[in-house]
């Protein structure tokens, strides 16, 4: 069995950003085989006082040595 080369882990990052794209995700920040995507209320700018945590999504994206992709939640933003 071969082990995926770090250009075959970032096409699987590059795919599954492009999946959660289509459902309202943004990428935050990225490096070759890790990503923090986040989605947004559509009134975040009011909601965020209001509901804090809950007026968006952060997930924490990675692939790993095998290229299969693991995604976590985030902790939120502190300013």
């Amino acid at each position: 069995m071969t082990t995926p080369t770090s250009e075959s882990r970032s096409a699987a990052l590059d795919a599954y950003i492009a999946q959660r794209g289509e459902h309202g995700f943004r990428v935050e920040t990225r490096s070759g085989l890790q990503a923090v995507l986040v989605r947004r209320h559509p009134v975040y700018s009011r909601l965020r006082w209001i509901a804090g945590d809950k007026a968006e999504q952060r997930v924490v994206v990675s692939v790993d040595e095998h290229g299969k992709i693991a995604a976590l939640p985030a902790q939120p933003l502190r300013w």
